[in-house]
């Protein structure tokens, strides 16, 4: 005999199967497919209360997307803004790189030591010092002073200088001399004083001309005869600058101007 325990059992549904396929180019249709099942089956089988606990689940696992779609949004720009830093600091590097096109900080004499030879310059003039073996004789130097042209060596040897000059140069008061026997010194007059020569030969390393200072340069090293004409052409050059009389005009204001700038090291005036 059967005891009614007052608790009548529900036969269970049976299962419905869910058919929609999830399909990647459209998401959208998939989980309205889905939700449109889940509310009906939970207008079928729930409870208010459980229908209140899926709204809900529902309300939480959306807020979890939106969640998750701002996370991989803010990785994504966090991504994107290295890359760029990576970018901007390569390009920076890249730069401040220097490069054999960049120009140089010229020496205290307005030029730059090269493999070679050494140079420097005032507006007027450009001085050119070679090193050749100890003990050359002047018969065996090359020196060849053309008016945009410079060839510089010792007979028998590859010539240490051989190129187009950067400007031209007036060749009847330009002249070389060799200097202890190891030194060829070459004296360029420019064509154009008003222009400072960023290399001495076209396609050397250039020097940064904004960076040069016209002061007066001191001559020791060169020969008596070359230092004499060195400073008449800077103090002509200077008496020009201030539209006041050249040598060639007052000699005695050239005597007085050695006089009263010992610090040029100069030897006194020929008579």
């Amino acid at each position: 005999m059967e005891v009614d325990d007052g608790n009548e059992s529900k036969p269970s549904a049976s299962p419905v199967a869910f058919s929609s396929v999830f399909d990647p180019s459209n998401p959208i249709g998939f989980f309205k497919s889905a939700f449109a099942f889940a509310s009906q089956m939970a207008a079928d089988i729930f409870d208010d209360n459980q229908e209140d606990k899926m709204e809900n689940k529902i309300l939480s696992l959306l807020d979890d997307i939106k969640k998750r779609k701002r996370e991989k949004k803010d990785e994504s720009e966090e991504e994107e803004e290295d890359a760029e830093n990576k970018r901007w600091r390569a390009s920076e590097a890249d730069t401040k790189k220097p490069s054999h096109d960049d120009p140089l900080p010229p020496n205290k004499n307005n030029g730059l030591d090269m493999k070679n030879y050494s140079w420097s310059q005032t507006l007027g003039d450009v001085m050119v010092q070679v090193p050749v073996p100890l003990g050359t004789k002047k018969k065996l130097v090359i020196c060849d002073i053309k008016n945009t042209s410079l060839r510089v060596g010792v007979k028998g040897q590859p010539l240490l200088i051989d190129d187009e000059l950067f400007q031209a140069v007036k060749v009847c008061e330009s002249y070389w001399t060799l200097e202890d026997n190891e030194t060829v010194t070459i004296l360029l007059s420019k064509c154009n004083p008003w222009e400072w020569w960023k290399s001495v030969v076209k396609g050397d390393r250039g020097i940064d001309t904004s960076r040069c200072e016209p002061g007066l340069r001191r001559l020791d090293g060169l020969g008596y005869e070359a230092e004499r004409h060195m400073r008449k052409l800077l103090f002509d050059y200077g008496q020009k600058c201030k539209g006041l009389p050249t040598s060639d005009n007052c000699p005695e204001v050239l005597q007085k101007f050695i006089v009263h700038h010992p610090y040029l090291n100069l030897p006194p005036q020929s008579k």
